[in-house]
């Protein structure tokens, strides 16, 4: 399996195109994959309607040449995706310029939370059914555009945990409820990839994002994009340029387990520039249960993800009530103050992710900090 990465130095049109139709064309082109008539889903990351230069959502220069490509081989794109919040997406697919983008380039811009819902059997470790966006099951070719991020909870977010967003409504938080932990999300992620048939990932590496992710890092210049046929070989690539041990996401190494793609770096042809020439090694999350050597995760600290947690800041919140809203675990009360009872969260951290105003904060204990010090990680 062939993993492509061209580099890209900014969101230039031009530049932007020319580096995605190379990057195609290392693994076979855009004709083997679309055809004259062929629909094309572009499943984007439009999390919460960040703006561009946040670096959380796929920028809408992708977004846009990659729509001018579709329709340029006669295909017919679609641009889709649904907010981490029910009822926000058609917001969020403004403010991320990506409405925009689809509209100058000719896309058909697509609301998964208004477009309808398939209820799918899945033969899944943690979901055995899911209410799927009608359009990532209806197109011809479905195409992940992830954005190059770390995650407080999974790590590395990619071509795979990309298409958590077909899951559109409330269903995203009943899916929390179930899977709370790394292991049991990631479980419950590839159940719904399993349910789909993506043929091709585009990665918008221009730009990354390293520490608090997957929306409140930083961003940081990759200057990278990457294609490839197999979502997973792609995030088991986009990983190793990250800084991780692409073995250490599990997202990829279920996927690979299952037999839905190549997760093994021995296994895949990288074309292009090398892993080497273009790693980076991004800071990662201060969330520290995926840091512990399992012994101790499980037998030392019992409850290792309370020496990290959230609280809100009441000098930041602007009462919107997202995080409100969102919870999966009904843990965020807003009055008479904002309040997170940590008896009752589950640490899935959607309310820090979905924080507009950043006022959703990731707080550590005094041991933690000295976990993190032992670690070499440099907080901010």
């Amino acid at each position: 399996m062939r993993v492509s990465i061209v580099k890209c130095e900014n969101y230039e049109h031009q530049k932007v195109k020319s580096a995605i139709i190379k990057s195609l064309e290392l693994i076979g082109g855009i004709e083997e994959i679309v055809k004259p008539g062929n629909t094309v889903l572009l499943k984007v990351n439009v999390i919460i309607g960040f703006p561009p230069e946040r670096a959380a959502t796929t920028h809408p220069s992708i977004v846009g040449a990659m729509t001018e490509i579709v329709k340029e081989a006669g295909g017919i794109p679609w641009v889709g995706d649904s907010s981490g919040a029910y009822g926000y997406t058609a917001k969020s697919l403004e403010l991320s310029g990506i409405k925009k983008a689809c509209e100058e380039y000719g896309g058909k811009l697509i609301n998964f939370e208004s477009t309808g819902v398939y209820s799918m059997n899945i033969d899944g470790q943690i979901l055995k059914t899911a209410n799927i966006a009608k359009s990532a099951i209806d197109c011809d070719v479905l195409v992940s555009m992830p954005k190059m991020k770390t995650h407080q909870l999974t790590k590395y977010t990619g071509a795979v945990k990309n298409f958590y967003g077909v899951i559109p409504g409330s269903g995203k938080a009943a899916i929390h409820r179930q899977a709370p932990t790394e292991e049991r999300l990631s479980q419950a992620v590839v159940d719904i990839y399993s349910a789909l048939k993506p043929q091709l990932a585009v990665m918008d590496g221009v730009v990354g994002m390293e520490g608090e992710g997957a929306t409140n890092g930083t961003p940081v210049a990759s200057n990278v994009i990457l294609s490839s046929k197999d979502c997973v070989a792609l995030d088991a690539v986009a990983s190793e340029i990250m800084g991780f041990p692409h073995k250490d996401i599990l997202t990829t190494r279920f996927t690979n387990e299952r037999g839905l793609g190549i997760g093994e770096l021995d296994k895949i042809e990288v074309m292009g520039e090398k892993i080497n020439d273009v790693r980076l090694d991004f800071k990662k999350s201060r969330y520290l249960y995926y840091k512990l050597p399992a012994f101790m995760g499980k037998f030392m600290f019992k409850s290792a993800e309370n020496i990290s947690k959230v609280a809100i800041s009441e000098k930041d919140c602007k009462r919107c009530g997202i995080c409100l809203e969102s919870c999966p675990a009904s843990a965020i009360t807003l009055e008479p103050r904002p309040l997170i009872d940590q008896e009752k969260c589950i640490k899935c951290y959607c309310c820090h992710e979905l924080c507009r105003n950043g006022a959703v904060k990731l707080k550590t204990s005094f041991l933690g900090r000295q976990l993190l010090k032992s670690m070499k990680y440099s907080q901010p």
